[in-house]
């Protein structure tokens, strides 16, 4: 899966194409989306500008996160 935001200008094609593609989830309040690695080589066929996001599970544990972890 990939987090990719969909710019304003070409929000109506894109999320056409997204659709009828396969399923879709929004994942905040701005055009950010979760799709599939497929729906992602679909808009690059069609040379929509797409640009990828990197995805929430990659990015480096909060302090906090690893103030709570167990010592090994």
């Amino acid at each position: 899966m990939q987090v990719i935001r969909i710019p304003e200008a070409q929000w109506g094609i894109m999320w056409r194409a997204l659709v009828a593609s396969g399923p879709i989830f929004r994942i905040n309040q701005e055009p950010i989306y979760l799709v599939s690695d497929r729906q992602v080589r679909l808009l690059r066929r069609k040379k929509l500008p797409i640009e990828l996001d990197p995805r929430p599970d990659s990015r480096e544990p909060s302090r906090n996160y690893a103030q709570i972890r167990a010592p090994v």
